[in-house]
């Protein structure tokens, strides 16, 4: 199956001019570097992206587990007629 040529926005708008941009650098740097290096980029992005992902995880519990003093109100019967 042959590749298709990616359509270009015939308006020309800022956004897809950023987006093509984007991909163009990406496909030059990807020329640019060996093999073995992109993969180790990549490993080690994952790994950054890991990392972050443990300290949300860590902070979020953190703040789940705190106890708020005197936020809690007590139950109140209300007597209706």
């Amino acid at each position: 199956m042959a590749k298709q040529e990616k359509q270009i926005c015939p308006h020309r708008c800022p956004l897809c001019a950023l987006y093509e941009a984007q991909e163009r650098f990406q496909r030059g740097v990807k020329e640019c570097l060996p093999p073995e290096v992109s993969l180790h980029l990549n490993q080690a992005g994952h790994e950054l992206l890991l990392a972050v992902q443990v300290l949300f995880d860590r902070g979020f519990g953190a703040v789940a587990s705190e106890s708020k003093s005197g936020s809690r109100r007590k139950a109140q019967k209300v007597k209706v007629e």
